[in-house]
C-alpha cells in the first residue's frame, strides 16, 4: 500500500514539477520576452519617425502608417508588462507617444518621449542592455564586409551592390540625421532582430559577440578619425570617464543626446564606440562590481517607496553578482563568504518584511564594505594556472559523483535482476542530459543569457523533482531488500520485457541525476572560465581532464565491484544512499527557489552545511526534516510488512 501512495505522489509531483518547468523555465518572465521586442520598436521610432513626417506634413504615407502600427504595438507590449510600481506610468507615456504620432506631433518630441520611455522600462524592470563584456573588434571590419557591404556599401553609405534592386534602399549609416538617434544597442537590437517589410533580415545565426562587434563597428561611419581622436585626449583627462562609467552607459547613449551635453562628450562618445575596451572591465564582468552596483540600486529603490523593485535588486545582487564569484572566494576564505551569503539573505528579509529606510540603510552600507573587502581579497590572490587546475578539479569531480553513485546503482540493480535490456535506457538518459548540457553551455554562452533567476528556479525545480524521483527509487530498493521478496519479484518479472513506465522512470532518474549536476557544472565553469586568462585557462582545460578521468575509473571500479556485494547489503546501502541523497536535494531546491524570490525566506541562526542541502532558513530544514521522517516511517513500515510477509 505505501507504495501506491508513493508512487501516485510521485506522478502527481512530476507531473506538475514538469508542468512549472515547461511554463516557467523553459518560458522567460514576459519582461525577458518582450522588453528586446519594445525597445526595438522604440528605437526605430525615435530614428526614423523625424524622416517622414516634418512640420505636422507627412512626407511618405506608407512609412508613416508604420510609425503608427509600431507605435501602437509598443504600447500593447509595454501594457501586458507585468505589475511594478512605475507600470502605470510608463503605460500612460507609451499611450501619449502613440497619440503624438498618431496627431502628426513635432518630430523632436516624439524622438525624446520614445527615448525616454525606453529608458523608463530599462530602469524599471532592470533591462540588460549591453553586453557582459566589451567585444573585440579586431574581426568587425570582416564582419562587417561578410555580411553587411553587399547592401550596405563598403563605406556603410547604402551603395552595396544589391542596393539598386532593394526597395526601401538600405540604411546609409554616414546619414547624420539618422545616425545620430542611433545608439549601438539599437544598432544591436537591429542586427540581431532584423527589419520588418524591409530586406533587413535578422542575424540570429551570428554569435552574440559579432553580433555586438557588428553593431560597434557600424556605430563608427558617423564619425570623423578627428572626432574620435579628441575623443581620447578628453577621455584622459580627470572626471571625463564619469560620462560612461559602463558599458550600458556606454550601447544606450546616441551622438544626439551627447552633443546636447557638449561637443566634449560627443567626441568622447566617438572614441569609445572604436575602443569599448577601455571601459573598465569590472564595472560590468566582475561579480562583486555587480553585486555592489545591484545593492546601491536596491537601497535607492526602497528610498523611493519602490519596495518589490527594491526586493529584485537585491535578488540580482546575488545571483548575477555575488554568487558567481563564491568559488573564488571560497578557495581564500570559505568563513567570509558564508557571512556574506547569510548577509545577503538578511538584507533580503529586511526589505521584504517593510524594516524602516535606516535599519536597510545601515545593512546595505555594512553589505557594501564587506563585499569591497572580499573583491579585494581576491584580487590579492590572483588565479593561477595551479589554481585554475584545483577549481575545475574539484567543480567537476564533486558535481559528477553525485551522478555516477546513482547512475551506478541504478546500473547495478539492472544487472543483478537480469534485465541488462534496461541499460540502453539509463545510458540514454545520461547521454541526453551530456548533451543538453553542451547545448546549455552553448546557448548562454552565445545565443542567449540565462539570467540568475532562470538559472535558479531551473536547478530549484530540477533538484526537488530529483529528489521525489530518488525518494520513490529509494523506497523501492528498500522494499526489495529481503531476499524472498526479491525472489518473488524476479520470478513474477523474469519472462516479462521491462514496462513501458519502468523504462521511462529509469530514463528520467538517469537524466536528472546528470542533468541537474550538468546544468550546474556549467554555470560554475562558465564564470571562471570567463574571468580566467589563456595562463589560467590552460589549467581548467587539464582540471577537467584530469577530473573526467579520474570519474571514469570511479565509474568502472563501481560498476564492476558493486554488482558482487551481497544482495540484502547492496540494495541496504542503495537505498540509504538514493534517500539521503532526496534529502540534500530538496534542501538545495528549496535554497535555489529561496534565492530566485520564489519562496519565501525565515532565516535560521546556524551556519549551514551547503554540500548537505542544509541552508540557514526554517522552510529548507523543515522540509529535510519531514524527508527523514517520511524515510524513516516508510522503511519500518516496509520491514513489518517483509515480517507479516514471512509469517504468512
Amino acid at each position: 500500500m505505501p507504495s501506491k501512495i508513493i508512487a501516485f505522489i510521485f506522478r502527481v509531483l512530476s507531473g506538475a514539477l514538469v508542468a512549472l518547468l515547461s511554463v516557467g523555465v523553459l518560458a522567460e518572465p514576459l519582461p525577458a520576452q518582450n522588453a528586446q521586442q519594445v525597445l526595438h520598436l522604440l528605437d526605430y521610432v525615435a530614428v526614423e519617425y523625424p524622416q517622414f513626417v516634418k512640420a505636422g506634413k507627412v512626407i511618405d504615407a506608407d512609412e508613416y502608417a508604420e510609425q503608427v502600427e509600431f507605435s501602437a504595438q509598443a504600447a500593447d507590449v509595454v501594457r501586458n508588462f507585468p505589475p511594478h510600481p512605475e507600470k502605470d506610468a510608463l503605460v500612460s507615456s507609451a499611450a501619449i507617444l502613440a497619440k503624438l504620432i498618431a496627431d502628426k506631433g513635432d518630430s523632436a518630441k516624439v524622438s525624446q518621449g520614445a527615448r525616454a520611455l525606453q529608458r523608463g522600462l530599462i530602469k524599471a524592470y532592470g533591462i540588460q542592455i549591453a553586453p557582459l563584456r566589451a567585444p573585440d573588434l579586431g574581426n568587425a571590419a570582416t564582419l562587417y564586409q561578410s555580411n553587411c557591404a553587399v547592401c550596405h556599401g563598403v563605406a556603410g553609405d547604402g551603395n552595396g551592390a544589391q542596393a539598386a534592386a532593394l526597395d526601401p534602399r538600405p540604411t546609409n549609416f554616414q546619414d547624420h540625421a539618422r545616425q545620430f538617434e542611433r545608439s549601438v544597442y539599437g544598432l544591436y537590437n537591429t542586427i540581431s532582430l532584423g527589419v520588418e517589410g524591409t530586406s533587413m533580415p535578422a542575424f540570429g545565426h551570428l554569435r552574440a559577440e559579432d553580433r555586438w562587434a557588428l553593431a560597434f563597428h557600424i556605430s563608427q561611419f558617423v564619425s570623423t578619425e578627428d572626432e574620435r581622436d579628441q575623443g581620447r585626449q578628453l577621455w584622459e583627462r580627470p572626471g571625463m570617464r564619469t560620462l560612461f562609467p559602463g558599458l550600458s552607459d556606454l550601447v544606450g547613449a546616441t551622438p544626439a543626446e551627447t552633443l546636447r551635453v557638449g561637443s566634449a562628450a560627443y567626441q568622447v562618445l566617438a572614441y569609445l564606440r572604436a575602443n569599448p575596451a577601455m571601459i573598465p572591465s569590472q564595472d560590468s564582468t566582475s561579480p562583486f562590481s555587480i553585486a555592489v552596483a545591484r545593492i546601491r540600486e536596491s537601497l535607492e529603490l526602497y528610498r523611493q517607496g519602490n519596495r518589490e523593485a527594491a526586493f529584485q535588486a537585491a535578488i540580482g545582487a546575488y545571483l548575477e553578482g555575488f554568487e558567481l564569484a563564491e568559488a573564488d572566494l571560497d578557495r581564500v576564505d570559505h568563513s567570509r563568504r558564508n557571512r556574506i551569503e547569510q548577509d545577503m539573505m538578511a538584507y533580503r528579509n529586511l526589505i521584504k518584511s517593510a524594516a524602516p529606510v535606516e535599519i536597510v540603510e545601515q545593512k546595505a552600507l555594512a553589505l557594501r564594505k564587506s563585499i569591497e573587502e572580499a573583491a579585494a581579497l581576491s584580487a590579492r590572490t590572483e588565479l593561477s594556472a595551479s589554481g585554475a587546475f584545483a577549481s575545475a578539479f574539484i567543480i567537476i569531480a564533486r558535481e559528477g559523483l553525485e551522478a555516477i553513485l546513482v547512475l551506478a546503482a541504478i546500473a547495478a540493480y539492472l544487472i543483478r535482476s537480469g534485465r541488462r535490456e534496461g541499460l540502453k535506457h539509463l545510458h540514454a538518459g545520461w547521454v541526453a542530459a551530456l548533451l543538453l548540457g553542451i547545448a546549455t553551455w552553448i546557448a548562454s554562452s552565445t545565443l542567449i543569457e540565462i539570467s540568475g533567476a532562470q538559472r535558479e528556479v531551473t536547478e530549484g525545480l530540477t533538484a526537488l523533482l530529483s529528489a521525489a524521483v530518488l525518494l520513490y527509487a529509494g523506497y523501492w530498493l528498500h522494499s526489495r531488500s529481503n531476499a524472498s521478496r526479491w525472489q518473488s519479484f524476479i520470478g513474477e518479472q523474469v519472462s516479462d520485457a521491462l514496462s513501458r513506465r519502468t523504462l521511462f522512470g529509469i530514463a528520467l532518474v538517469s537524466f536528472l541525476a546528470v542533468y541537474r549536476e550538468v546544468f550546474e557544472t556549467v554555470l560554475f565553469m562558465q564564470t571562471l572560465w570567463i574571468q580566467s586568462e589563456a595562463v589560467s585557462r590552460s589549467g581548467l582545460v587539464a582540471g577537467v581532464a584530469a577530473a573526467a578521468i579520474l570519474l571514469a575509473f570511479l565509474a568502472w571500479i563501481i560498476s564492476r565491484y558493486s554488482a558482487r556485494l551481497p544482495l540484502k547489503l547492496f540494495f541496504g546501502l542503495s537505498s540509504l544512499f538514493l534517500a539521503a541523497l532526496a534529502v540534500i536535494f530538496a534542501g538545495k531546491g528549496v535554497a535555489a527557489l529561496q534565492a530566485a524570490g520564489e519562496f519565501p525566506t525565515n532565516p535560521l541562526s546556524i551556519s549551514g552545511i551547503p554540500s548537505l542541502g542544509i541552508y540557514p532558513s526554517i522552510q529548507g530544514v523543515t522540509l529535510q526534516a519531514l524527508l527523514v521522517v517520511v524515510i524513516i516511517a516508510s522503511f519500518l513500515y516496509s520491514r513489518v510488512d517483509v515480517r507479516r510477509g514471512s509469517s504468512s
